[in-house]
């Protein structure tokens, strides 16, 4: 890798808030209010997404879907390949500042509100309140297989007033990364649900 620009991918009137890549597929949004898919190899722009009322804060890619949060408060889902809009996710109360998938569950965020929802129905499965999506202390917070809450237990208590703006896991490391610059490290061990 050398490190050169290859491309500089034009489309967007307005400032790009997010980008987020898929093997040879990057998501872009943007202030225009737009989703725009691209080709990483060629620059070209795929398709472009429209939908959203107000800034689109964050993107996300994962097999044929792609997600995006917006400052209109909605939380959308898309198909990659046809850019048809599968589903719009309401229930936050202020903007939403992130989104993240993983196999069928999507998980979003707007200041002091988590939700999580069914990525192939659209279905909100828990809203939480208070905490943030992976708190030290607390093994499993939700249950990726079916949406719900299986143990809240003590811990550190870590909350993300500010939302996560990037996330990465290897392993049972989470790598968190909020608006007010800081990097969070996060060691999550799995438990056996409460019977």
């Amino acid at each position: 890798m050398s490190g050169e620009e290859q491309h500089v991918l034009k489309g967007h009137s307005r400032s790009v808030r997010s980008v987020a890549i898929q093997g040879d597929t990057i998501v872009s949004g943007s202030r225009d209010k737009t989703v725009r898919i691209w080709n990483a190899t060629s620059g070209e722009e795929q398709l472009m997404l429209k939908g959203h009322s107000r800034t689109v804060t964050s993107v996300a890619i994962q097999g044929d879907n792609i997600v995006s949060g917006s400052d209109d408060k909605t939380v959308r889902v898309w198909n990659a390949t046809s850019g048809e809009e599968q589903h719009v996710l309401k229930g936050h109360f202020g903007r939403v500042h992130s989104v993240v998938i993983q196999g069928d569950i999507i998980v979003s965020r707007s200041p002091g509100d988590t939700r999580y929802w069914n990525a192939r129905t659209g279905e909100a499965l828990v809203a939480d309140e208070a905490e943030a999506s992976i708190t030290p202390g607390t093994k499993t917070l939700v249950n990726v297989e079916n949406g719900t809450h299986v143990k809240r237990s003590g811990g550190i208590g870590f909350t993300m007033d500010h939302a996560a703006s990037a996330t990465a896991r290897q392993g049972s490391v989470y790598v968190v990364g909020d608006l007010c610059g800081m990097v969070h490290i996060l060691h999550v061990q799995e438990i056996e649900p409460e019977t």
